[in-house]
């Protein structure tokens, strides 16, 4: 575990033998850590929107105890997502649900009508795995308990009909 940000690796002069040409290329590459992390931010928002933004309005994605390794040449990174959502401005009382409570006087409908409108928070516990040929791999640890990594996309959690 390297700390964000605070490190960055540098290969300089890596070489690469071609034997059959009897060559050998050297090259520079230097990767950020803050770079790992940006892209995976940017990769957790957009998949974030594409799943969440037809049913809520989104207010905020926040990434916390990020930890980052480098697992034969994959990057991983385990994290906790959290998202602010709410349900986009209307008026709670045209909502299917919660006008049926209404018109049954259902004792929990001014408790659904007063929470309709206001902002709520999703926590997640992921793992991503970025790979040699620079793909996103985005995973669930789904064990209450200990760490089962399960593969999913964010869509996995927008209940469906």
């Amino acid at each position: 575990y390297v700390p964000l940000r605070k490190i960055s690796e540098s290969y300089d002069k890596k070489v690469i033998w071609d034997g059959a040409n009897k060559t050998v290329n050297v090259y520079n590459k230097e990767i950020s850590q803050g770079e790992t992390y940006d892209r995976i931010s940017e990769y957790m928002k957009t998949e974030s929107i594409a799943a969440y933004s037809p049913y809520y309005e989104l207010l905020d994605f926040q990434i916390s105890n990020y930890k980052e390794t480098n697992v034969d040449g994959n990057i991983e990174a385990t994290f906790f997502y959290k998202i602010i959502e709410k349900n986009y401005d209307k008026d709670p009382d045209t909502v299917g649900y919660i006008k049926e409570l209404k018109e049954s006087r259902h004792k929990h409908y001014q408790q659904l009508y007063d929470e309709y409108l206001e902002p709520r928070v999703s926590n997640y516990d992921l793992k991503v795995i970025i790979d040699k040929n620079d793909n996103i791999t985005l995973y669930s640890n789904e064990s209450p308990k200990g760490v089962k990594w399960v593969e999913i996309k964010m869509t996995d959690y927008i209940l469906k009909d």
